[in-house]
């Protein structure tokens, strides 16, 4: 996704929590553009990373894509309440504490992107995954609401619900990657918001792999 929207001209400030890896995505972005690619080391889980991060940048983010999450599956009567929590902090509030902290600017200006990575967990229950798809609809409420109210303001907000992703996140999954979806292929629907005319906001975009997987 980062090498589409540097291949397009943007400036890039990528946050994570690896070093290591942040280096190798800046290396790959440069490869695809001569805008700047900016890397900021820090734990989104927590408020006050959060916070600091979006201070160092809130200024200069015409687009913030809400890509943090993490993947749960246990059962409601087994699971850990404690990790739970975290689940909800990282795949949700997230999302929603970096909107509000980066908004306002956005607003000042009067234009302005935010796309949140959803799942099609957020449009549709699935058995094993309760917390996870309640993030996830919780996530799908605040991105429609969010674009309700903040469309007169310039602000348009999208939210991507992807299927299976060939990630990290689902080396452990029942699913052949080669099946999946290809990250590429959600770093180019994460580019549909800019092929539209200023009078036509892609609100949600799903995409499903093309062969059954399950």
């Amino acid at each position: 996704m980062q090498c589409c929207f540097q291949e397009e001209g943007a400036e890039l400030h990528l946050v994570g929590r690896s070093s290591d890896r942040l280096a190798e995505v800046q290396k790959d972005a440069q490869a695809f553009g001569d805008a700047g690619v900016h890397i900021i080391e820090g734990d989104l889980e927590d408020n006050k990373t959060v916070d600091s991060i979006a201070n160092k940048v809130k200024g200069k983010v015409n687009i913030l894509v809400n890509n943090a999450g993490m993947l749960d599956k246990e059962p409601i009567l087994e699971g850990n309440p404690d990790r739970w929590e975290k689940v909800v902090r990282l795949d949700l509030l997230v999302s929603m504490r970096l909107t509000r902290l980066i908004g306002p600017e956005m607003a000042k200006r009067g234009h302005g992107n935010i796309i949140n990575i959803s799942s099609v967990a957020g449009l549709e229950p699935m058995k094993g995954f309760a917390v996870y798809c309640a993030t996830k609809f919780g996530l799908t409420g605040f991105t429609l609401s969010a674009f309700e109210e903040l469309r007169d303001m310039g602000i348009h907000v999208t939210g991507i619900f992807p299927g299976y992703v060939a990630t990290a996140m689902t080396t452990e999954a029942k699913v052949p990657q080669e099946k999946m979806i290809q990250p590429e292929d959600i770093a180019e629907a994460a580019m549909l918001p800019f092929r539209l005319s200023d009078r036509a906001v892609p609100t949600q975009i799903v995409v499903r792999p093309s062969q059954k997987v399950e």
